[in-house]
């Protein structure tokens, strides 16, 4: 009865709905523990994925790795991760912002952070060295913007008003 109750259900293809009611002694204990590890795997997996692509958001350097790539995301199987901090010193800077160009930070190619807040005024500052008021960013009193990750710029930081002054300051490192 077994065998020609195996070849019923073969016969039926596969099952999309519905029920199947079939007197047969199934030991699912074996499976049910595979699928137990499978998902502490897979949320193992899922947690130092999120971690690694934080440590390397944050400037960690992964070397000599072996990468699984699935639907886009990377999924590093091998290799060796190595820290590697930017570290550095930070520069204040202070500028009274005009009607006529000024210079908050010189060029720095090797600047990892950057801030400008506006403490007085509405000005423009420039992350290439000449301010305009018609297409700088513009800071009211009490605004900033920060730059850091993977996108900080390295040219000269400029401010200028479109009337009266401004007070800038600002921290590079």
């Amino acid at each position: 009865m077994g065998r020609q109750l195996s070849q019923i259900i073969e016969s039926l293809g596969t099952v999309t709905s519905g029920t199947i009611n079939a007197d047969v002694d199934v030991d699912l204990s074996t499976v049910n523990t595979k699928v137990t590890a499978i998902e502490a795997d897979t949320a193992a997996m899922d947690s130092n994925l999120a971690s690694l692509t934080t440590d390397v958001a944050n400037g960690i350097i992964v070397t000599n790795a072996t990468a699984v790539v699935t639907s886009g995301t990377v999924v590093v199987t091998t290799g060796t991760v190595t820290a590697d901090p930017v570290r550095g010193t930070t520069t204040i800077g202070t500028l009274t912002a005009g009607t006529t160009n000024g210079t908050l930070f010189a060029t720095n190619s090797t600047r990892n952070y950057l801030l400008v807040q506006c403490t007085s005024g509405t000005a423009f500052i420039d992350t290439n060295g000449t301010a305009t008021a018609t297409d700088g960013i513009q800071l009211t009193s009490g605004q900033g913007i920060t730059f850091e990750g993977s996108f900080v710029p390295t040219g000269a930081i400029a401010g200028i008003t479109s009337t009266g002054t401004a007070q800038l300051i600002g921290r590079q490192g």
